[in-house]
This record gives C-alpha cells, sequence and structure tokens, in this order.
C-alpha cells in the first residue's frame, strides 16, 4: 500500500476507456475492466499504465475506474462493469473482506475475477510479489551493508504500517533478513507513517528527537522511507552518517532518491509497471479456461544506484521500464 497523491491529467476521470472502444466486446474482442483502490496514487497509476500495455500487446478493450479507497464506490463500479459485460473483472481491492456481493454477482454472471496484490475468497489468482520473502532480500543487504561499508552499530527507525498485512510482512521479512545477516544493529523504535510522506515525517521527527543517535531508517514505501529521511535533515543532523532504505521504488521520487547519491542507498523493487501486464496475462489465461496459481508471484530485487539501470532508464522526467529485462529476473527467481 502507497500513498502519494499524484494526479495527472489522464487520471482525472473517475472511469476510463483506455481503448476508446464505445462497443468494447461487440466484435468479440475480450473485455477486461479494472477496478483499482486509489487511482490517484503513482502506485496504481504505473500499474495501469502496465495493465494498458499489455492489453494493446494483447488486442483486448481495457477500462479502469478508481473507487479512491471507498469500498461501497469500488462495489458500485465492480457491479456496473459486469452488468456492462466485461469478460474478465480485475481488482486492487479496497478490503478483500468487503467484495463477497461482487464475487457472487461475477460468479452468476461467469466472469472469472483476478486481483491485485490481496487475495480476495473467489478470485481466480492474486498477483504480486511475496512481501515477507522479497523484505528478506532487503534486510540481508542492509545487514551486509553495516558490516562492509557503516563499520558500526546500526541504530535502526522503522517506519511502518501496522494496520496492513501486506506491510507488516514487509517489516517482519525486514527483521529477519537483517537478523539472519549476523550484522550489529539494534532497533530503537517502529513508527506507524500511515504509508503517507507527511505522517511518515511527523512521527519520524518524534522518534529521532528521542533517538538522535538513529542512522539507519528503513520505510516500507518510497513515501515511507523519503519521510523519515526528511526528518533525519529537518533535526540538523548529519546526512552523510544515514542510510535509508525503502520498499517499492515504484515513482518518480524513489528512483531520483534511489540515482542521486544521497542517503537513499537501497530500496526493493516491486515493478509495477511489470505487476499491470501480469494481471492482463492471468486474465487472458483465465478467460480461456485455463489453470493459473492462486499466487502469481511477479519478481522483486534490491534496487541501488548502480543497477536501478538495468531496469529503468530515464527519460526526461518520467522512468521507462524495461520489460525484457524484468521478465528475465522473474525467470532467474522461478
Amino acid at each position: 500500500m502507497r500513498m502519494t497523491r499524484v494526479l495527472p491529467a489522464v487520471l482525472a476521470l473517475a472511469v476510463v476507456s483506455v481503448t476508446g472502444c464505445a462497443n468494447a466486446g461487440d466484435d468479440g474482442t475480450v473485455k477486461v475492466g479494472y477496478v483499482v483502490n486509489f487511482g490517484s496514487h503513482e502506485w496504481y497509476q504505473n500499474v495501469i499504465k502496465g495493465a494498458d500495455d499489455g492489453a494493446k500487446q494483447q488486442g483486448f478493450d481495457f477500462e479502469w475506474a478508481d473507487a479512491n479507497v471507498d469500498l461501497p464506490k469500488q462495489i458500485t463500479q465492480c457491479e456496473n462493469m459486469l452488468t456492462q459485460g466485461v469478460d474478465v473483472l480485475m481488482l486492487s481491492p479496497v478490503d478483500p473482506d468487503g467484495l463477497s456481493s461482487v464475487m457472487s454477482q461475477a460468479e452468476e454472471a461467469d466472469v472469472p475475477v483476478v486481483t491485485e496484490s490481496n487475495t480476495v475468497p473467489g478470485a481466480k489468482t492474486a498477483v504480486g510479489i511475496h512481501n515477507l520473502e522479497a523484505a528478506k532480500l532487503l534486510g540481508q543487504w542492509a545487514g551486509d551493508h553495516i558490516t562492509n561499508t557503516m563499520r558500526t552499530k546500526a541504530k535502526v527507525l522503522i517506519v511502518g504500517l501496522p494496520t496492513q498485512v501486506d506491510t507488516r510482512d514487509r517489516v517482519e521479512g525486514f527483521k529477519q533478513g537483517l537478523e539472519a545477516s549476523g550484522a550489529d544493529y539494534e532497533i530503537v523504535q517502529e513508527v506507524n507513517g500511515g504509508g503517507l510522506k507527511d505522517q511518515a515525517l511527523d512521527v519520524s521527527a518524534d522518534a529521532i528527537t528521542a533517538h538522535p543517535d538513529v542512522n539507519m531508517i528503513f520505510g516500507i514505501n518510497d513515501d515511507s522511507a523519503l519521510g523519515g529521511t526528511q526528518a533525519y535533515q529537518e533535526a540538523g543532523l548529519d546526512i552523510s552518517k544515514l542510510t535509508t532504505l525503502g520498499f517499492g521504488v515504484e515513482g518518480r521520487a524513489g528512483k531520483s532518491a534511489l540515482s542521486s547519491g544521497g542517503p537513499y542507498k537501497a530500496g526493493l523493487g516491486m515493478f509495477p509497471e511489470f505487476v499491470g501486464r501480469t494481471l492482463i496475462e492471468q486474465a487472458k489465461a483465465v478467460n480461456e479456461g485455463k489453470d493459473v496459481p492462486e499466487r502469481t508471484v511477479t519478481p522483486a530485487t534490491v534496487l541501488t544506484a548502480d543497477n536501478l539501470s538495468d531496469y529503468y532508464t530515464k527519460d526526461g522526467d518520467d522512468w521507462k521500464i524495461d520489460y525484457d529485462a524484468v521478465e528475465a529476473l522473474l525467470e532467474q527467481q522461478k
């Protein structure tokens, strides 16, 4: 879950038909509908971008709607798409336990459902990384960095989001990887940054006041990591002594921070565009009646300034994903 609000013109409408086909599906073209939970967030913008790329590649009609973290609105949008005759419904659930009526309607209409990140009872598959295992990689990287680069005891501040299963898994996996590394560290405090930069800034400022010896910050998303870093800077501490670690590297701010040579040393890359394309691939599979796993795991890896360009190319203010490079990573991780 990620919470930076970015709202370009392409996201201004609550419902968007990417192909622009007024009678999608009338000619036999597969029609896929996607109801996202927070479309103004950069993570989901990039998931939508990847799904659009995948839909164009497959020749599908693709339409999406934004629930804006409103469960009743998401239910209504799903019901509308089912009434309009989508062949496959894709979901990023606002609340995975609150969509039983949607799943019942989809089952009655014989429309398969594919979800992003969170499993919903009755869905064919959930697409996304394995948060716990991926976070272990970052924890291990952090431990190696403490031992080989910092060469001093790490005093770690964790900026988490304990209300969400995915983000709890990220914290737990990070801790497990860090412990397995054998590094010398102490977790001095854990705070709830809410997944939002401003909230992360506020709670991190209080934590850093209480623990001015903090020299490592782990955030459960880009906003949490960057908010914690800003709090450290505003406390007047020596930024050269700080190591920041994040999760996602989903947006411009995270990638820019990672490539700048500053305190943001590593982030767990989740490749939202690839997640979006994989959603479409699994939508195609279930529409054709093929068996799919309950969990479709997408690749994740530790990104640093040294390897960011292996997966993304900077293009003006934007970053373009290299789908082939991420596909190769997926093959390596199978």
